[in-house]
């Protein structure tokens, strides 16, 4: 089951490829924790001279919401890695979900 995806940009246009890469970046974190409820991306831009390009994900899963944020030389760049953190997060509450069913099934 696909979760939905929301693509907000924050003074920054960004083209319909970008955003479809955002989009099928976080549809891969399901492969790692099939209970995600929804994602939010947000990109932007530093202030900084070098005008680096930022992202943050958001996602929702069963009572708790995971994020990361990072910067990049670009929008793609920045996505990958935080798709990348998030990727181990979901890992560790998924392990963390595992451990305590465990105990609850003593």
């Amino acid at each position: 089951m696909a979760f939905q995806t929301q693509v907000t940009t924050r003074h920054v246009d960004v083209s319909d490829r970008v955003r479809e890469y955002a989009r099928s970046r976080t549809a891969k974190l399901e492969q790692f924790y099939d209970g995600i409820v929804s994602a939010h991306v947000i990109l932007g831009e530093d202030n900084s001279p070098a005008e680096n390009k930022t992202a943050q994900i958001n996602i929702e899963v069963y009572q708790k919401q995971l994020s990361a944020g990072d910067s990049g030389s670009s929008h793609e760049e920045a996505i990958n890695l935080c798709v990348d953190q998030l990727r181990r997060q979901l890992e560790k509450y998924k392990s963390k979900l595992r451990s305590k069913d465990k105990d609850a099934h003593r």
